[in-house]
């Protein structure tokens, strides 16, 4: 079994290697998909990253949250405990640069747990059967634990596999649905 370390090049290294073509059309059908889940339609409260890089961008899925009224909050990441809150994105969120290269909120009132309806889960490398390969922080895992709402994925089709190639922890927390472009 690889490393996690070496899992996350590979397909880092596959996202960047993906044309441009492949890349909008399998990223126009994983948006799609999302906006007729019964996940995303059932939410009034989504939370999302701000994509970076190689990342799905996350723009459309924002914009599209905005139009249909839907409330969007954003993670903000605590080093000292490697806790992460969401706060609202709205026109008044000053954003700044994480440790990680993330764009994150600097100011906003923390939405309870409770009240977020969607988790749109990052990670790298995934599984049909919702194992999740991350960045290495830790941060999601420690926020789905006790989470009682709705989270889905949205993978490429080079951040899929059968199995996971990578050691699965039991802090490890499954993605209920994870979306393919297939």
């Amino acid at each position: 079994m690889a490393t996690k370390k070496a899992v996350r090049e590979q397909i880092i290294a596959a996202l960047n290697s993906m044309p441009d073509d492949v890349h909008r059309f399998q990223a126009g059908i994983l948006y799609e998909r999302l906006f007729e889940s019964e996940e995303w339609n059932h939410s009034q409260t989504v939370a999302i990253t701000l994509s970076t890089g190689f990342e799905l961008d996350t723009k459309p899925i924002i914009e599209a949250a905005k139009q249909a009224r839907k409330q969007v909050v954003v993670p903000k990441t605590f080093s000292t405990d490697r806790r992460m809150i969401f706060l609202p994105l709205t026109d008044a969120s000053v954003l700044k640069e994480s440790n990680f290269g993330i764009m994150e909120p600097e100011n906003g009132t923390a939405v309870a747990k409770d009240q977020i309806d969607l988790v749109v889960v990052p990670g790298l490398g995934f599984t049909k059967k919702g194992a999740r390969l991350g960045f290495g922080g830790g941060y999601y895992d420690r926020f789905l634990a006790d989470y009682q709402g709705r989270t889905v994925t949205l993978a490429f089709e080079a951040q899929m596999f059968k199995t996971p190639t990578w050691p699965v922890a039991e802090t490890d927390i499954l993605v209920q649905h994870v979306i393919t472009s297939r």
